[in-house]
């Protein structure tokens, strides 16, 4: 094994390539700024109390079967009867809305938004109420929505939970989302950027 290589370096996001349609449609409860749990990335920032039980969304994205997909950390799979599992893509900012850039908490304990599907939609619900200053962080576990998200549950296949008959199942498939790889950073600092939160 050649000790010279090395891992490619993601590029970081900025602020300045966050698209002014993402912009205009946050929340007045939330704004954009670098994450605490992944520095190249940007996340989203609680700048008024949330109360528990909000929902966000629906996520927005580009419809793709799985074979098109070249990046699976901005998607979500929705199961369509009529044409099967289809990834909501929002790789491409341009393609996506503000909740493409809610990212994963590093446990399930950290989390506070849950993802919950809805005539085939993928929308966040708060688990808890967030305070100011929180980043907002979504984990799931692949079989309940209310649960925190497991590493071995990510190969496993959804199973129907009473209640979900005619409704589809997520499905998140391993990506770079995935904290338990030993690649990613060795632990998660959840300090807000220093901001003023009254905007």
């Amino acid at each position: 094994m050649n000790q010279n290589t090395t891992e490619p370096v993601a590029a970081t996001e900025t602020l300045a390539e966050v698209p002014e349609h993402v912009l205009r449609g946050l929340p007045e409860e939330v704004r954009l700024f670098p994450s605490a749990v992944d520095k190249t990335r940007i996340g989203v920032w609680a700048t008024k109390p949330i109360l528990k039980g909000k929902k966000f969304g629906p996520f927005v994205g580009d419809k793709k079967k799985r074979s098109q997909v070249k990046n699976n950390v901005y998607m979500w799979e929705v199961y369509y009867p009529n044409l099967g599992w289809m990834c909501i893509d929002a790789t491409d900012p341009e393609k996506g809305n503000w909740l493409r850039y809610v990212n994963w908490a590093c446990s399930g304990e950290e989390q506070n938004l849950f993802p919950l599907e809805i005539n085939r939609a993928i929308y966040y619900k708060t688990l808890k109420p967030i305070a100011p200053g929180e980043e907002l962080l979504v984990w799931y576990n692949g079989e309940d929505t209310a649960s925190a998200w497991r590493p071995d549950a990510v190969h496993q296949r959804p199973r129907t939970s009473p209640g979900s008959i005619g409704r589809s199942k997520l499905r998140l498939q391993p990506s770079s989302r995935d904290h338990s790889s030993k690649s990613r950073h060795s632990g998660c600092s959840l300090t807000a950027p220093e901001v003023t939160w009254n905007q």
